[in-house]
C-alpha cells in the first residue's frame, strides 16, 4: 500500500507546485482573465456557481473603489469576481445542462449592442468609440451567459438575500463615514463611500442601492413571521437612510417611483402602503441637506443638467438619424455648448441615458433601447402567472427596481456601468424562474400558449 501511496503523493505534490507556479505567473503578468477562469473552475467544486453571481452583485455598489491597483483603468475586484462568476456559471451550465436559449429581452439587447457597435464606423472620434467597445461587449456577454443559466427558486432566493446584505453593508459604511465627518470631495455634506483618494459619486452610489432596496421591500412583504418583517424592515430602513444621506435628488424621485409602482401593483392595502410609509419615515430622519438641494434646483438648473440637456438636444438635431458614435457625446458637446441658456463648461457628460443614446446612436438607437425596456417588462408580466408567493414578489421587486433605475437614468449617464446592468440581469433571471408546483414540461407545453418566450424556453442549449 505504501508503494502505491508514495507515487500518488509525489504526483499531487508536483501538480500542486505546478498549479501554484502557474497562478503566480498569471498574477505577475496581470493576466486576470485566465486567472479568474482557473480560480472559478477550481472553486466550482467548493462553492456553487450561483453564489459567485451573488457575490458579484454584492460588490457592485463598491465597484468604483475596488480597484486592484492605483491606476485609473485598473481591474476592479468586482470585475474579477464577475469573471469568476462568468466561468463558473458557464462550466456549471455546460456540465449540468442548465443553459437555455436566451429570452426575448436578450435578443433586443443584442440588436441594440450591434447597432451601438456599428456607430463606431461613422463616429466623430473613432478612437474614443473603439476604446469603449471592450466595456460594452463585456457587459452584454455577461448578461447573456447569466440570463441563459437556469436558476432554481432556492438559488434565486439566496442571490436576492446576498444582494440585500451587500446593500446593507454599503449603506452602513456610508452612514458611518457621514456621521464621522467624511464627505464626498470633502464638501457640501454629501455622503458616499470614500476610501482615501478613492470615492464614489453620490448619485451613482445611490442608484446602486435601488436594487437592494426594492428586493428588501419585496422580502418584507413576503415574510410571514414577525421576526422576518422586523428584520427586513430594519434592512430597508438602513438602505433608505444610506440613499438619503447621499442627498441625491434623482434618487429621491426614483424611490418615489418605486413606491408608487408597489402601490399600483399590489393595490391599496396595508402591504402596499407599508413600503412608502417606511421610506417616508426614513426621509424624515435625514438632515436638511436633501431638502436644501431640492430648493436650489431651480436656480442651479439641477447642477447644470438643464443646460447640458439643452446642448444635447441641439446636437441631436444634427445627429438625428445615425448618431455621433459610441461614447462620443462629450466630443460633440463642445461644438454645441454655446447653444444653452447658460454655459456650464466643456466636455460635460450627458447626465441622461436617453439623451446620451439619442445623440450617440440617433433615433434608431432610441427605438432599439425602448424595445429592450418594453420587452423586459412585457416578458416579466407574461411570466408572472407561473409564479407564486416569494417568487412572484421577488419578480415584482425587480420590476420596481427597473422603473426606479429608469427614473434615475433621466439624471445620470448610467448606461455602461455595472449598477445599471445588475437591475436588468436580476429582472431577466427572476422572470425565467419556473413555478415550483407545475413541472417545467407542463409550463412549456403548447396548450398554455402564454407567449413566444414560453415556447422558446422549450429548446435547451445543453441537456434537457
Amino acid at each position: 500500500m505504501n508503494s502505491i501511496s508514495l507515487p500518488r503523493k509525489l504526483f499531487f505534490g508536483a501538480a500542486f507546485l505546478w498549479l501554484a507556479s502557474l497562478l503566480g505567473w498569471f498574477v505577475a503578468k496581470q493576466a486576470w482573465v485566465p486567472l479568474a477562469g482557473i480560480l472559478g473552475l477550481a472553486l466550482l467544486a467548493v462553492w456553487p456557481a450561483y453564489m459567485w453571481l451573488g457575490v458579484f452583485l454584492l460588490l457592485v455598489p463598491f465597484d468604483d473603489v475596488s480597484g486592484l491597483s492605483s491606476g485609473a483603468s485598473s481591474l476592479t475586484l468586482t470585475s474579477l469576481i464577475g469573471l469568476v462568476a462568468l466561468f463558473t456559471l458557464l462550466a456549471s451550465g455546460l456540465a449540468l445542462g442548465r443553459l437555455r436559449f436566451p429570452s426575448r429581452p436578450a435578443y433586443f439587447w443584442m440588436a441594440f449592442i450591434a447597432w451601438e457597435a456599428c456607430t463606431v464606423l461613422w463616429s466623430v472620434d473613432r478612437n474614443i468609440a473603439i476604446a469603449h467597445l471592450p466595456t460594452m461587449l463585456s457587459l452584454i456577454i455577461f448578461f447573456l451567459i447569466v440570463t441563459c443559466y437556469e436558476f432554481s427558486e432556492r438559488e434565486l432566493s439566496t442571490i436576492a438575500r446576498i444582494v440585500i446584505f451587500g446593500g446593507c453593508i454599503a449603506a452602513g459604511i456610508v452612514l458611518y463615514l457621514f456621521h464621522s465627518g467624511v464627505f464626498f470631495q470633502n464638501m457640501n455634506m454629501r455622503a458616499s463611500i470614500v476610501f482615501g483618494n478613492r470615492q464614489i459619486e453620490p448619485n451613482v452610489f445611490s442608484a446602486s442601492l435601488q436594487l437592494p432596496l426594492a428586493l428588501v421591500v419585496g422580502e418584507f412583504l413576503g415574510s410571514k413571521s414577525l421576526r422576518g418583517k422586523l428584520l427586513f424592515s430594519a434592512c430597508a430602513l438602513l438602505i433608505a437612510l444610506g440613499i438619503f444621506a447621499t442627498a441625491s435628488r434623482g434618487a429621491l424621485i426614483a424611490i418615489a417611483v418605486m413606491a408608487l409602482f408597489y402601490v399600483r401593483k399590489l393595490g391599496i392595502s396595508w402591504r402596499a402602503l407599508a413600503a412608502p410609509v417606511l421610506l417616508g419615515g426614513a426621509l424624515l430622519l435625514e438632515p436638511g441637506i436633501i431638502f436644501s438641494r431640492l430648493q436650489e434646483s431651480e436656480t442651479t438648473g439641477g447642477a447644470g443638467r438643464l443646460y447640458i440637456w439643452q446642448t444635447g438636444l441641439a446636437a441631436f438635431k444634427d445627429y438625428f438619424l445615425a448618431g455621433a458614435g459610441l461614447n462620443n457625446f462629450t466630443v460633440v458637446y463642445n461644438d454645441y455648448a454655446a447653444r444653452a441658456a447658460h454655459f456650464v463648461g466643456l466636455n460635460r457628460p450627458p447626465h441622461n441615458v436617453f439623451l446620451q443614446i439619442a445623440v450617440e446612436s440617433g433615433i434608431i438607437g432610441i427605438i432599439l433601447f425602448a424595445a429592450v425596456i418594453v420587452s423586459h417588462f412585457r416578458y416579466a408580466s407574461r411570466r408572472e402567472p407561473f409564479l407564486t408567493g416569494a417568487a412572484r414578489l421577488r419578480l415584482t421587486a425587480c420590476e420596481a427596481a427597473g422603473y426606479a433605475m429608469l427614473a434615475s437614468s433621466f439624471f445620470l449617464h448610467l448606461l455602461w456601468i455595472k449598477e445599471f446592468w445588475a437591475v436588468w440581469i436580476m429582472l431577466a433571471i427572476c422572470s425565467r424562474a419556473p413555478r415550483e408546483d407545475i413541472p417545467r414540461s407542463v409550463q412549456e407545453s403548447d396548450e398554455l400558449k402564454v407567449d413566444y418566450d414560453a415556447a422558446q424556453d422549450r429548446g435547451v442549449l445543453v441537456g434537457s
